[in-house]
């Protein structure tokens, strides 16, 4: 009996490990397929621009619109309109199905230009430590100049030294030579 129950218990662990890992992937599936986003329609419908009577642009227009500014093969992006574009949706259509990936692509758009002025002090950074290595080299071979030219001149002040010393030397034998000739 006992083994009996034993092998039943290990079978109930077995189909519960069985139905804990289904439970798992179906709970997976289920929440992948919530978690994906709204396609973005691929043709921005600029339909309430043309006509006789404009309407106001829906949510999908103006997303459709702020995603044409991102830019594409033929034409260069505007990020600071296609940020406006994204702005006027989250403010016009708080609740929309768009707005997830307007907060994100604000987002993007925010860490792009930040990461850009980045770049830029850094090429500035570049730049001027460039051209301080360029002064400083330019001011070491002054430098070593300069020291040449110290060199040579405590050299020259010694011999002027050596120079007056032996004319105080000469004056004082002529002089002794002046009294022993008078």
């Amino acid at each position: 009996m006992q083994r009996h129950c034993r092998e039943a218990t290990m079978l109930n662990r077995k189909m519960w490990g069985i139905f804990c890992k289904y439970l798992v992937g179906a709970l997976l599936i289920l929440m992948s397929a919530c978690a994906s986003l709204p396609t973005p329609p691929t043709n921005p419908s600029p339909d309430f621009e043309k006509g006789w009577f404009k309407r106001t642009p829906s949510d999908t227009d103006i997303f459709s619109k702020g995603m044409s500014y991102l830019g594409n093969r033929e034409k260069a992006a505007d990020y600071v309109k296609a940020r406006g574009a994204f702005d006027e949706l989250l403010k016009k259509f708080p609740r929309s199905k768009w707005r997830g990936l307007s907060e994100i692509l604000i987002r993007l758009i925010d860490d792009m230009e930040k990461c850009s002025a980045d770049m830029q002090l850094m090429e500035k950074a570049k730049e001027d430590n460039a051209r301080l290595l360029r002064e400083n080299e330019q001011i070491k071979k002054d430098n070593k100049q300069l020291l040449e030219e110290t060199a040579k001149l405590v050299q020259e002040n010694e011999q002027l030294k050596k120079d007056i010393q032996l004319l105080k030397s000469l004056e004082v034998e002529l002089e002794k030579r002046e009294k022993m000739l008078r």
